[in-house]
């Protein structure tokens, strides 16, 4: 009987044993790699590692973000991510950090300089509202996320999820050239007295397009932000922004003439491929323009201004978008869409729904051209 016993007991630490070891093979694969011309050591972490790192490397904080739901907050675990790029020797410079999401999700390249910033304290998380992270469904691997602090008041895009590797570019010098030095010029800025507190959100756009010559008022110093705005306005602007100068008008639509003042406009705007007529072989110049429109233009024309590649912005899809309607976005504007939104562009006009046929008025034409071409 007590040899039996020993037997029994051998057999159950055995198991012991092995099962222990597979729990710590799962826990040495890596969640994050850190590489790239920019850092001297390629790391591979596991969560684990991220784990032990020193308590002082380790962040326990409150975050706040920006949905389309609006504000809102969570206790975010993790550890910093200067420190690791630093235990990977970051090459300090003019460089970008790219993160790259395990379902190819796009994200913008972010500056090395806002990435080292303390105070924007970017941070490998792996515990959110004290639960270990899972945004693919999938409990048997381990995932972080990406926190940063937010920089300016209603800034969106702080959060990135399922982060798998964090690539450093090699540091950029500037060639410094003679051409590079400028003499500043005194500029007039145009002010319109009619930019009430409801249209507040559009001022900043407003007088960007208005100093460079691409809006005008409608006179006395008034700017008229409510008013509608049409798809011949629209052409003139985009290809305004975009530096295009006016093409000879080729007749191609029914409804406009080579007489008429948006011809040469609606031509280049077309020529560049940022602008569609309609199947019965007209442009509806005077058709106020939607937002579906508005937004399949100002993509089409971020692509032709390299803003972003088309092949990025094709993998902007609808069916991860945060609009309550985003199946009522047609299919033909759906990409251009997803892209503005994850942008931020609409933000302060589209919350909850999209509205893809609702019309656009002066000032919200100024934002998206402005917030998809020119701001800096």
């Amino acid at each position: 009987m007590l040899k039996r016993t020993k037997i029994l007991t051998i057999a159950l630490v055995v198991i012991l044993v092995l099962s222990q070891s597979l729990i710590f093979a799962d826990d040495l694969e890596p969640v994050v790699t850190i590489t790239g011309e920019g850092v001297e050591t390629e790391l591979s972490l596991t969560l684990d590692e991220l784990k032990a790192m020193p308590s002082e490397t380790q962040i326990y904080e409150e975050y706040i973000y920006n949905s389309k739901g609006g504000q809102k907050s969570v206790m975010v675990k993790g550890v910093s991510l200067v420190y690791v790029l630093q235990e990977a020797g970051v090459v300090e410079g003019e460089a970008e950090v790219i993160f790259t999401a395990s379902d190819n999700w796009p994200i913008d390249p972010h500056l090395l300089t806002d990435v080292m910033d303390e105070e924007l304290q970017y941070v490998l998380a792996y515990e959110v509202d004290g639960e270990p992270i899972n945004e693919d469904e999938n409990p048997d691997n381990d995932e972080i996320t990406v926190y940063r602090k937010v920089k300016e008041e209603g800034e969106f895009g702080t959060v990135y999820k399922m982060i798998v590797e964090i690539n450093v570019s090699g540091p950029v010098e500037e060639e410094i050239t003679e051409e590079d030095e400028s003499i500043e010029e005194e500029v007039v800025l145009v002010e319109f007295t009619d930019i009430t507190e409801e249209f507040a959100y559009a001022e900043e756009a407003i007088g960007a397009l208005a100093n460079k010559g691409i809006v005008n008022g409608i006179g006395n110093d008034k700017y008229a932000p409510e008013k509608s705005f049409t798809r011949a306005e629209f052409a003139k602007i985009m290809v305004l922004s975009l530096g295009f100068e006016p093409a000879e008008y080729q007749g191609g639509f029914t409804d406009i003439s080579a007489e008429d003042w948006e011809a040469n406009y609606v031509q280049a705007a077309v020529d560049a491929g940022i602008f569609e007529g309609y199947p019965d072989g007209t442009f509806g110049p005077d058709n106020v323009i939607s937002r579906q429109e508005i937004a399949a233009v100002a993509g089409r024309g971020a692509v032709t201004a390299e803003v972003v590649s088309q092949a990025k912005l094709d993998k902007f899809v609808m069916e991860k978008s945060a609009y309550l309607d985003k199946d009522s976005v047609p299919e033909w504007a759906a990409n251009e869409v997803a892209w503005i939104e994850a942008q931020g562009i609409f933000e302060d006009f589209a919350v909850e729904n999209f509205e893809p046929t609702v019309d656009v008025d002066r000032a919200q034409a100024a934002v998206v051209v402005y917030k998809t071409l020119l701001q800096e």
